[in-house]
């Protein structure tokens, strides 16, 4: 077919990947344009081929598939390449579920989507995509400890909450430097900004290795196929814990999760101040977050509590005191308002534990 300058040459990878997840790149008119939820984004090029930049963007839905021409349209929009591509696009049937496992399952799905996305958004820049990435990462490792008997496959689970781990870690200095330049504000100086802005470009760059890596890839598609396995998996193969409906089942496993919690709680309260209660009030951080997002995942979304805000409060304390070290910044007003804050957290926390508790006690009684 002859192109001529209304036409709008789209490109994607063999198995349409980029459709699959309401996305288009086109080049028309000496312009690539990449359709997405949330709007476009346009690149200035030659039609010899998608731009390197732009081909980065999409990654975590190409897998580093190549990019090739799929179709011609003379003024064609998405609505019209949907209709001529329509046909290969084959989406497996997820009919409603109300088993353990398909409520959980249907959890999963969203997560894996909301990191992609969150990685299209991290390479554009976009304020808080980083975090968002995180917080889709820790979701799925967290109901795949909390549920991981009804989803079956424990080991496989445990190899990609170990990959989701690294990821997390990768991302964590992006997040807490922001956190912490913005806490940094009230006091911060010349040396103060310095300080932050050369952790800032450091942890960008932790960023883009991570996403750039095959690990990462490869963690991609690890989801990929487990969502696939579990979904495709027959129904008399499933334990029964699985096959039961899940207000029967993820309630009591929820339970198993806050108890954790408490039982964190406790061992915080019989310590000393000093570094071990505070990894101790961090493990009760994480076990704390684990119990938020089993509770999301079983559709009993938590309101926002002060015991998350405690831990959330303590821990920001905690790692500025590192940063004060870090600039030596050891005594004043500041460094003691952070201990004072940490304390005051600790403090807290029991009385706190125990108002949650009674909150979500109807949900397993």
């Amino acid at each position: 077919m002859t192109t001529t300058i209304t036409d709008t040459r789209f490109f994607d990878t063999d198995s349409l990947r980029l459709l699959r997840n309401g996305l288009t790149v086109g080049f028309h008119a000496g312009e690539w344009r990449l359709d997405t939820p949330d709007g476009p984004v346009r690149f200035a090029g030659s039609d010899h081929g998608v731009p390197p930049t732009l081909a980065r963007l999409v990654r975590a839905y190409t897998r580093d598939d190549r990019l090739v021409p799929v179709a011609q349209l003379h003024d064609g929009g998405v609505a019209e390449l949907h209709a001529v591509l329509g046909s290969r696009i084959v989406t497996p049937a997820r009919p409603p579920d109300d088993s353990a496992r398909g409520v959980v399952l249907r959890y999963v799905r969203t997560q894996i989507g909301a990191l992609a996305m969150a990685d299209l958004a991290t390479r554009q820049g976009e304020p808080d995509a980083v975090h968002r990435m995180r917080v889709a990462a820790r979701r799925l490792r967290g109901v795949f400890s909390a549920y991981s008997k009804v989803l079956g496959g424990r080991k496989l689970l445990r190899e990609i909450s170990g990959s989701l781990r690294w990821l997390g870690g990768e991302l964590a200095p992006a997040r807490d430097t922001e956190v912490q330049w913005a806490r940094s504000r009230p006091w911060a100086n010349e040396r103060s900004d310095a300080y932050f802005a050369t952790l800032t470009e450091e942890a960008e760059v932790l960023v883009r290795r991570a996403l750039d890596s095959r690990r990462y890839v490869q963690l991609l598609n690890a989801l990929d196929v487990l969502e696939l396995v579990l979904a495709e998996e027959p129904r008399r193969k499933w334990r029964k814990a699985a096959r039961r409906p899940a207000a029967k089942v993820l309630p009591r496993l929820v339970h198993v999760v806050a108890a954790d919690v408490g039982e964190r709680v406790a061992r915080v309260a019989a310590l000393p101040a000093g570094p071990e209660r505070d990894r101790a009030v961090h493990d009760v951080r994480k076990a704390a977050k684990r119990l938020r997002y089993a509770l999301e995942a079983a559709g009993a979304k938590p309101a926002p509590h002060e015991f998350q805000d405690l831990l959330g409060e303590f821990q920001d304390a905690v790692v500025a005191r590192e940063h004060l070290r870090a600039l030596e910044v050891r005594d004043g007003p500041v460094h003691d308002g952070e201990v004072a804050a940490a304390a005051r957290c600790v403090e807290a926390l029991p009385s706190a534990w125990r108002g949650l508790r009674r909150d979500l006690r109807p949900l397993w009684t």
